[in-house]
C-alpha cells in the first residue's frame, strides 16, 4: 500500500511579487542562459513496525489508499521533494542595476521513505514476507522511476530557464526580493513538469496495485 504522490511538494522560497516587469532596456544585453544543475535525492529508507493493522488501515483510509484484504497490513510511505536555489548576478548601470540569473540548482526526488509493516504480523511467516515484499516493490518502483526520468527532467528544466530574462532593479528595490521573485517565476514554470512526473509515477505504482496482482500474491500464502 502506498501513500499518494500528488501531495507534499516542498519548496524553499517565500516571496512577495513585485509590481515591476522586465524592462525593455539595455539589461537585455546581459541576458544569457543560466547554468542548470540537477541533483536527485532518494532519502534513506526506514522500516516501522510500531503500528497494528487497524492503525495502518486508518492511516491509509485517511489518504484514500486503503488496499484490499491482507495488504492493509503494510504501507509504503514517501513524499516527493523539490527545491530550487537561484543565483543572480547584478550589473550596475547609471540609474539602476541589472539582475541576471547565473545558475539554478535543483534538488528533486523523495524524502522520508518508510515501509510500515503491521506488528500483528509474525516475522518470517508467509503473510509477513509477502506484505513486506509488496511494500519493498513500491519503494523500488519509486527509485526506478526517478532514475529513468532524471535526464528528461533536466532537459525540461533547462528549457524552462528561458523565462528568466534580465531584470531591471531600481534604487528602491531590494536585490534579495528580486532574486526571490525570479525564483518564483522559474519555479512556477517547472511545476507542470513535476506534476507530470508525479502522474507517471502513480501510473507505474498502479501496475503493482491491481486485482490481478493482489490475487496472485494472496494465493502465495494460501498454498502454505
Amino acid at each position: 500500500m502506498k501513500k499518494t504522490y500528488l501531495t507534499s511538494i516542498f519548496c524553499t522560497f517565500a516571496f512577495i511579487l513585485s509590481h515591476n516587469t522586465f524592462a525593455a532596456n539595455d539589461c537585455a544585453y546581459f541576458s544569457k542562459p543560466p547554468v542548470v544543475r540537477l541533483r536527485g535525492t532518494y532519502g534513506k529508507l526506514k522500516y516501522d513496525n510500531t503500528h497494528n493493522t487497524l492503525q495502518l488501515s486508518a492511516i491509509a483510509s485517511r489518504n484514500k489508499l486503503r488496499e484490499i484484504n491482507m495488504f492493509a497490513a503494510g504501507l509504503a510511505d514517501i513524499s516527493v521533494f523539490w527545491q530550487v536555489k537561484l543565483r543572480t548576478q547584478f550589473y550596475p548601470r547609471k540609474d539602476y542595476e541589472c539582475a541576471v540569473a547565473e545558475s539554478i540548482d535543483i534538488v528533486f526526488g523523495y524524502r522520508n521513505p518508510v515501509i510500515y509493516i503491521s506488528k500483528d504480523l509474525k516475522p518470517d511467516t508467509c503473510l509477513y514476507n509477502v506484505v513486506l515484499r509488496h511494500e519493498q516493490q513500491h519503494q523500488q518502483i519509486n527509485l526506478e522511476v526517478l532514475d529513468f526520468y532524471l535526464p528528461t527532467l533536466k532537459k525540461e528544466f533547462i528549457k524552462q530557464a528561458s523565462v528568466l530574462k534580465a531584470r531591471q532593479i531600481l534604487p528602491h528595490e531590494d536585490s534579495k526580493a528580486v532574486t526571490d521573485e525570479m525564483t518564483k517565476i522559474y519555479s512556477e514554470a517547472i511545476r507542470p513538469i513535476i506534476e507530470r512526473f508525479q502522474i507517471s509515477l502513480q501510473i507505474e505504482q498502479n501496475r503493482l496495485d491491481n486485482f490481478k496482482n493482489y490475487s496472485y500474491e494472496e494465493n502465495l500464502c494460501r498454498k502454505h
